[in-house]
Parts: C-alpha cells; sequence; structure tokens
C-alpha cells in the first residue's frame, strides 16, 4: 500500500480552496511519505503510511517552529492539512500594520549597485521574476482592463534591464509597483500581499552577486 496520486490530488484541491499557489511550496517523498514544505518559511506538513486508513503526521503550522506529530485516518489527515493550509495562507496575506515602503530594501539594493550593469545570469533572473510578477497579479481579484495595464508596465521594465544600471532598475521597479497601485487604487489590504509579491519574485536575484 502507498500514498495514492489520487489522495495528492485531493490535497492540492485543499490548497487551491483556500487561496494558496503550489509555486510557493515543494513536495518530496516517494510512496508510503509524502511531506508538503513552505519554500520561505518552517511551515511544512509530513504523512507517513502506517497501515490501511492510518497516517502518522508530522507538521509545523505558523504557531509551532516545533512541530508537532499525531495519528489519524485520512479523513482526519484531510481535515489537519485544510487547517494547516488555512492558517498558512491567512498568515502571508495579512499585512502586520508595521509594513512601511522606506523601511524596506525589497530588491537588496547597495552601492555597489550604482554603475554596476546586469550581467547575462542577472538578466535571465530578473526576467523570470517579472514573469512570476505577472502570474501572481493575473490572480489577484482585480479589473481584467487593470491586470492588462500592469503587465504592460512590466514588460516595459523587461526591456529596460537592457538599458539600466542594476540601481536605476531596480529604482524604477519599486516605483513602478507602488505607482500603480496608487493609480489603480488597488485595495489596502492587498498592499502587504503585492510587495510579499516582489520580494518573493526577486528572492533569487536578490542573492545574486
Amino acid at each position: 500500500m502507498r500514498i495514492t496520486n489520487t489522495q495528492k490530488k485531493e490535497l492540492s484541491d485543499i490548497f487551491r480552496e483556500v487561496g494558496l499557489d503550489v509555486f510557493d511550496f515543494e513536495t518530496i517523498g516517494l510512496h508510503k511519505e509524502f511531506k508538503v514544505k513552505y519554500k520561505y518559511e518552517y511551515y511544512s506538513f509530513s504523512i507517513n503510511y502506517q497501515k490501511e486508513d492510518n497516517y502518522y503526521l508530522t507538521i509545523f503550522p505558523i504557531y509551532n517552529t516545533k512541530g508537532f506529530s499525531v495519528g489519524g485516518t485520512w479523513g482526519q489527515v484531510k481535515k489537519r492539512f485544510s487547517d494547516w493550509s488555512k492558517g498558512i495562507a491567512n498568515e502571508i496575506s495579512t499585512p502586520t500594520g508595521w509594513e512601511t515602503f522606506e523601511n524596506e530594501n525589497y530588491l537588496d539594493t547597495d552601492l555597489e549597485d550604482l554603475d554596476e550593469q546586469f550581467s547575462e545570469k542577472d538578466k535571465i533572473l530578473v526576467r523570470q521574476g517579472l514573469n512570476e510578477l505577472k502570474e501572481r497579479f493575473s490572480r489577484l481579484e482585480l479589473p481584467i482592463s487593470t491586470i492588462k495595464a500592469i503587465e504592460k508596465k512590466l514588460d516595459e521594465l523587461d526591456k529596460k534591464v537592457d538599458q539600466l544600471s542594476k540601481f536605476d532598475w531596480k529604482s524604477l521597479l519599486i516605483g513602478t509597483i507602488a505607482s500603480l497601485m496608487l493609480a489603480f487604487a488597488i485595495p489596502s489590504e492587498l498592499n502587504g500581499i503585492i510587495w510579499e509579491y516582489v520580494k518573493t519574485a526577486f528572492n533569487n536575484f536578490r542573492i545574486s552577486k
């Protein structure tokens, strides 16, 4: 016996129902083990098949960095997975109220960027980040016309990669995102989510030196 693809599909359906993006998670394990882990934090959910309709779980929810273990049937596994997923969805989509644009160095900008041009590797990472941003914006509950306008501005930023220094391009990106949020009166509850999207989309680029 094993953890089946049908069971894994049931878990992915729960993910989508609560609004999580599978792109932000990684999965590992074969046959009798299956683990889902959030890429950017300690949150994880591990399933170990014991015997028919009996599973051993190791769960790291948002409120417990040490995690805990528990057994249960498949029905109980799905209930715990749903609770775990809802907790993460709520956590990553809720601004703390302490965020400020001025205090966040979103793209790890430093003095070395003032006159430095993008390497070919940098350009690939930047364009991957822009494509990811467009994908994430497309999933927000915004008017289609707003999404299309945002995509157009991101396409313009793509072209600027070949023309601007790292510092100037990063400044242009941040300014563009901030201006778009103001111009289209994007709801304040989405502001924290959007800036988190920016940080996540350019995570690889930020650490590329």
